[in-house]
């Protein structure tokens, strides 16, 4: 179990169609095979790869969704509820990173101005804040300079 697994699993469109059919419905097997289409080799093997990475459990004949499972779930769905969002944005974003700006500060003001979005303007200013080119800079040069200080015991 690892989470390159995981995200693999649940991003392939039969895995995560299975994924999602069985947090949502109460469909058994032969019934998700029809409806997603799907071959019952494809299926199973879909399925056996989320029991093994312990997403899903079968009780009682049906398929149902592990308490991991459940976390992982109500995570992808907040991961698609944001890719939605920035979708609904692209142009705008694509547009922030067309431009030239002379400082942070002009950067910042461009976004909040031109993206709607509180979510997306909080994620873009705090990466801004945590990741920028400068910032980065200055932390490598205090943690040579702390390296420095370090006594060779050798």
């Amino acid at each position: 179990m690892s989470r390159a697994g995981i995200l693999s699993a649940i991003s392939e469109k039969n895995g995560s169609d299975i994924f999602r059919s069985i947090a949502t419905a109460t469909a058994n097997t032969d019934m998700l095979i029809t409806k997603l289409k799907l071959t019952r080799k494809q299926y199973y093997s879909r399925m056996s790869n989320l029991v093994k990475l312990g997403l899903v459990k079968r009780k009682n004949g049906r398929y149902l969704l592990t308490s991991f499972g459940k976390v992982i779930y109500s995570s992808y769905q907040s991961l698609e509820r944001s890719i939605d969002v920035a979708l609904d944005s692209y142009w705008k974003l694509k547009a922030v990173d067309s431009m030239e700006f002379p400082s942070t500060e002009e950067r910042n003001k461009v976004v909040s101005i031109l993206i709607d979005n509180p979510d997306i303007q909080n994620i873009l200013l705090t990466y801004e804040r945590n990741f920028s080119p400068r910032l980065l800079r200055s932390q490598k040069s205090n943690i040579e300079k702390e390296i420095v200080k370090i006594p060779n015991l050798v």
